[in-house]
């Protein structure tokens, strides 16, 4: 029965590790072989200690190879402690990829994501913030994988938003594949710009929710000061209160 146990957690652990790599996969491929960007080495193999030391490091903010510490901190940041360990131990499971040594002038000499980002920042803001044109979404902490299908259908010609159909065009075709997942992967690690209906919508429901917290508070103090019952308990209290709150409508 304990080796069942095992085996079935085992098994949900390791699904978890690949649904965490999913992420990495965009740039770094499924099976951990791709050059992300054309710069890194391929990560299938790495030793579990070795990922997450350099994973940590881009959290911190305190690596920035080959320029991607940004991007790199964007996506460490969104990992667990747990989860890093998970999805280093699932690298490290990975079969690792012979590969012939990396020219080191050529590698340096790569455009880095937010070098690319720079002719997207042209219309749309140094952070995303901006509506191009003043008409198109703030495109600031979009989904990756929104950014890549966005970008591959104007590259494919089948999308004409707002008429930007043959200006974007011409920019996604100079974009390679790598390329385009890593601008889209830097997209996403933008902080969101709020519309103003958004901002609205947060000060309400802080409003709400500070009125909540008066009104239980207060009848919390009033409970227990009109309670005669030397031992009333807390949980006896909330159900009270969910009493009132009901027949308040």
């Amino acid at each position: 029965m304990k080796k069942k146990l095992f085996l079935i957690l085992s098994i949900v652990s390791i699904a978890s590790a690949s649904q965490l790599f999913d992420r990495c996969a965009v740039c770094h491929g499924s099976k951990g072989e791709k050059h992300s960007q054309n710069l890194t080495k391929s990560i299938a193999g790495m030793k579990a200690d070795d990922v997450v030391k350099i994973l940590q490091e881009y959290k911190a903010g305190t690596r920035d190879t080959y320029g991607l510490g940004k991007m790199m901190q964007g996506q460490a940041s969104k990992l667990s402690e747990e989860d890093t360990k998970q999805v280093a131990l699932y690298i490290e499971s990975l079969t690792p990829i012979i590969e012939p040594a990396v020219n080191k002038v050529d590698a340096n000499r790569k455009v880095s994501a937010q070098d690319i980002f720079q002719k997207c920042a042209i219309c749309h803001g140094e952070q995303g913030q901006k509506k191009s044109l003043g008409v198109s979404k703030k495109i600031a902490g979009m989904s990756a994988k929104e950014v890549v299908q966005i970008l591959k259908e104007y590259r494919a010609g089948t999308r004409n938003n707002y008429n930007y159909g043959v200006m974007m065009q011409g920019q996604a075709t100079k974009l390679s594949e790598d390329d385009m997942n890593a601008v889209a992967i830097y997209i996403e690690t933008l902080t969101p710009v709020l519309s103003d209906e958004d901002k609205l919508n947060i000060q309400k429901e802080a409003k709400k929710i500070s009125q909540e917290e008066i009104e239980y508070n207060k009848f919390m103090d009033e409970y227990f000061k009109n309670s005669k019952n030397p031992n009333e308990t807390f949980e006896a209290a909330k159900k009270k209160y969910e009493e009132y709150k009901k027949l308040k409508g």
